[in-house]
């Protein structure tokens, strides 16, 4: 993706993830080479993997090679252990922050991501992660409790004082499409239906759009986030885009549709298509 033409505001999209079985074959080549494959498509990745464990030194070392040469940057999310306990883990922060040093430029913002039972009166947990966090690491700030929602001044002091970014969810396409639809009766207890606050923080913008997996169902989001981030953009925001949907397997084709939205918006005429999947396509994989 790095020879995508340049906005005013530095653009990303990725996936939940890098790696997942369906891909393999039908978009990206299985084996050593997926990560290189992904990156040589997207320049962004929302690393779910450092939620469940810390990595390891020759794992790190490994991604990085794979993305060299490239502008291609990963967001990681803090181990659970950390952002799930009332009592985090300060040792797992600590060996998680060592364990990704060696990405250097590579980084892009953490992703913390804190459960619907942490709220306002958590506020000190969530700022004693943030007082830790090297000045030079960008973070942004994933909440769920519906106070921040009806009341989101409350975390604005926080996202000033660290210069963070606040994660904008939108699941709208499941609770506006089919609920019935097999892969997104699970889904509805995993991505809660809450506002959508599409405010940009310190000039940083981190979207997670959750898509429904019949196409027809994301009209609406597409069309209305296309809009949105080319103003983002136009304006100079770092704008990061992560396209999701309950079966993984829909999630590129429907990044390339977002993508493609964005191009037709006034202001983007510059922006270049997404290189060709690694994979040669046959007739329509959607």
């Amino acid at each position: 993706m790095t020879g995508l033409a340049k906005t005013r505001g530095p653009y990303c999209l990725g996936l939940p993830a890098w790696a997942f079985p369906g891909w393999k074959g039908r978009y990206f080549h299985d084996g050593s080479t997926l990560l290189h494959d992904y990156a040589s498509v997207f320049n962004t990745v929302e690393g779910n993997t450092t939620f469940y464990r810390v990595p390891k030194k020759n794992t790190v070392a490994a991604w990085r090679d794979a993305i060299a040469g490239t502008d291609f940057r990963f967001c990681f999310k803090l181990p659970r252990t950390v952002t799930h306990e009332r009592t985090p883990d300060l040792d797992d922060l600590r060996a998680f922050l060592v364990a990704m040093e060696p990405l250097g430029p590579h980084l892009g913002p953490f992703l913390l991501q804190f459960p619907a039972r942490i709220g306002p009166a958590e506020l000190p947990v969530i700022e004693s992660l943030l007082d830790r966090m090297p000045e030079d690491f960008r973070c942004v700030i994933e909440v769920r409790h519906p106070r921040f929602f009806s009341e989101p001044k409350i975390l604005e002091p926080l996202i000033a004082r660290y210069r963070t970014g606040r994660v904008c969810l939108d699941s709208r396409p499941l609770y506006h499409g089919d609920r019935n639809h097999p892969d997104v009766v699970g889904a509805l207890h995993e991505k809660p239906n809450l506002p959508v606050l599409p405010d940009v923080y310190n000039g940083l913008a981190f979207l997670r759009l959750v898509m429904h997996p019949e196409p027809a169902g994301n009209v609406a989001c597409i069309t209305e986030w296309a809009d949105r981030v080319a103003e983002f953009l136009q304006s100079g925001v770092e704008t990061f885009v992560m396209i999701h949907c309950p079966n993984n397997l829909h999630c590129p084709p429907f990044a390339l549709e977002f993508h493609r939205a964005l191009m037709s918006r006034p202001g983007m005429e510059g922006l270049a298509d997404l290189p060709p999947w690694p994979v040669p396509q046959q007739a329509s994989l959607i």
